[in-house]
């Protein structure tokens, strides 16, 4: 197995987007909720310790703070035999106890924010809370899936594919919320 490693600042300068691109970027937004057997302030806490996102998502496989209101995510994922890892600044945009919060990630060039995840908490009632996640793509935001769109254009297979996968790891990491919260309040 190869392993790839990419870090912030290893890339080079940062490029000028695609403009071409920019319409199909700033559009770039997915949400999925899950309703669970918790009260809002602990999914809440849950979100917000983000040494615990190595137990939730399928992707980002630990974090860890590095400085007030600033952390640092490594994410991975597999492609037959090679394995790709990246390591990003992240910081914390909303921070609302109970209610919200979320955070921008920064790019590989020089760590300018690129995409921004944000989660809400709804009471919904009896013990209930409805949590929402959202990704959205910074419309001029170089991430990983912006560099190659942008390297080939008429490659619209790389972005459905790369958001079905996002789709499904925001799926997977609220299922993986709901296990720990239930299980917890058991």
């Amino acid at each position: 197995m190869t392993t790839v490693v990419s870090r912030v600042g290893e890339s080079g300068p940062r490029p000028e987007p695609l403009a071409a691109n920019d319409p199909l970027f700033a559009a770039l937004t997915l949400t999925e909720s899950a309703e669970v057997d918790a009260p809002a302030e602990a999914a809440y806490a849950l979100v917000a310790d983000v040494t615990r996102i190595g137990e939730l998502s399928p992707e980002c496989v630990k974090a860890e703070w590095v400085g007030e209101g600033v952390f640092e995510g490594t994410n991975r994922v597999a492609y037959g035999d090679d394995e790709y890892l990246w390591v990003r600044p992240c910081t914390v945009v909303a921070d609302e106890p109970g209610r919200r919060w979320a955070y921008v990630v920064g790019d590989r060039f020089d760590g300018t924010p690129a995409t921004r995840w944000e989660y809400a908490f709804e009471d919904v009632g009896g013990g209930r809370t409805r949590v929402t996640q959202t990704f959205t793509h910074l419309p001029d935001g170089l991430s990983g899936l912006r560099s190659q769109a942008d390297a080939d254009p008429a490659n619209a297979a790389v972005v459905a594919a790369r958001t079905e996968a996002l789709r499904d790891g925001m799926r997977a990491t609220l299922a993986a919320m709901r296990a720990v919260l239930q299980s917890s309040s058991a």
